[in-house]
């Protein structure tokens, strides 16, 4: 094995590794909860274009997509983790679509 394939392969177990400590902490009926706090105080289910006609403020949309961003990198992870384990767990499915429109 070369050395560019043993680092990749050392890579992909540390993702590996990182996808189950998502899955640990947030498959939880606490970690699931969590998230979902954090889904209604960051309110990543909203368009990150927010406000009156006429009146938009960049830093505002800036600050919303991070939010966002950060919600959907969890979510992925879970899905990600679960896919890599084979599990089946319904309450990952029961969070809400939080895809743009």
């Amino acid at each position: 094995m070369d050395d560019t394939t043993k680092n990749m392969t050392g890579r992909l177990e540390e993702e590996r590794a990182s996808r189950r400590r998502f899955l640990r902490v947030f498959e939880s009926s606490d970690g699931m909860a969590v998230l979902h706090e954090l889904e209604m105080k960051f309110e990543v289910h909203l368009p990150v274009f927010q406000g009156s006609p006429g009146k938009f403020d960049p830093l505002d949309a800036m600050r919303r997509d991070s939010y966002r961003e950060v919600f959907l990198y969890c979510r992925r992870k879970l899905e990600l983790a679960r896919d890599d384990s084979g599990r089946e767990d319904e309450s990952l499915n029961s969070l809400p679509n939080t895809k743009q429109q």
